[in-house]
């Protein structure tokens, strides 16, 4: 299967390849993943997913569009009827400032979603790069967050959702398919009306050994998607709340 923009999010293309997103999924609850790929489960889009969107749409120059596409973002009643929604109205203002900041638009100039196809750990893989510069030696992924200094639990935004793992297999990825090493770069914004910006640099201590870990873990979750082993339940995601419906007795330890 030959990965394009139509497919990209299709079963078919989660069936036959791993993605970063499908991975993380993987590892949150094994029963929830399997259930996602075999469409018997699709989880809902929350709104801070959907002003991710915004905000990449902006990027790749497909804003208009986007808002054709998607009507939800606007306020159906009341005195701001026809109007962004707030939260939207956000989003303006975030890229406003990123247009506005000339070091984040330097790294955000480049090709737009450009697809990354290779095998890795045994298996296909895609992703799909944010902003891509061959000439200049790096690419770029755009995120927001709630706050770019913000912990949990002791981590940062980047390792905790992922974002790490992310830029590894990228750059395997885009070294296979271009034949280059390039440096993994963060465009981060805060979400709110006076963002914070950042442009973090992911470099190879933190890439070589996530992705070494990444091969520690695929093994298993290549046995389970294939059907070898069976799914281990997380047992607290919202799928396992749907179709568990064993009260679970535990320990306090187990909390």
């Amino acid at each position: 299967m030959r990965i394009n923009k139509e497919n990209y999010y299709s079963l078919e293309a989660d069936k036959e390849t791993m993605s970063v997103s499908q991975y993380k999924l993987w590892l949150q609850c094994e029963s929830r993943a399997l259930a996602k790929i075999n469409g018997k489960y699709e989880p809902a889009e929350k709104e801070a997913f959907i002003l991710g969107k915004y905000i990449h749409a902006w990027n790749e120059g497909t804003l208009e569009q986007f808002k054709l596409d998607n009507p939800s973002i606007y306020s159906t009643r009341g005195a701001t009827k026809g109007q962004l929604k707030a939260e939207y109205q956000t989003a303006n203002i975030m890229t406003r400032s990123l247009e506005k900041d000339e070091n984040c638009m330097k790294f955000l100039n480049g090709q737009k979603e450009v697809i990354i196809q290779g095998e890795l750990f045994g298996i296909k893989w895609r992703g799909m790069v944010d902003v891509l510069n061959l000439e200049k030696g790096f690419f770029t992924d755009l995120k927001t967050t709630q706050g770019i200094h913000k912990k949990y639990g002791g981590l940062t935004f980047i390792e905790h959702y992922g974002y790490v793992e992310q830029m590894a297999i990228y750059r395997e990825l885009i070294k296979q398919q271009f034949g280059k090493d390039l440096i993994p770069y963060i465009v981060a914004i805060e979400k709110n009306d006076n963002p914070l910006k950042a442009i973090i640099k992911v470099d190879e201590r933190y890439t070589i050994p996530k992705f070494e870990e990444i091969g520690a873990n695929i093994e298993r979750i290549i046995k389970v998607k294939r059907g070898i082993e069976k799914t281990i339940d997380c047992g607290i995601c919202d799928y396992c709340r749907k179709v568990n419906k064993v009260t679970q007795i535990l320990a306090i330890e187990d909390l």
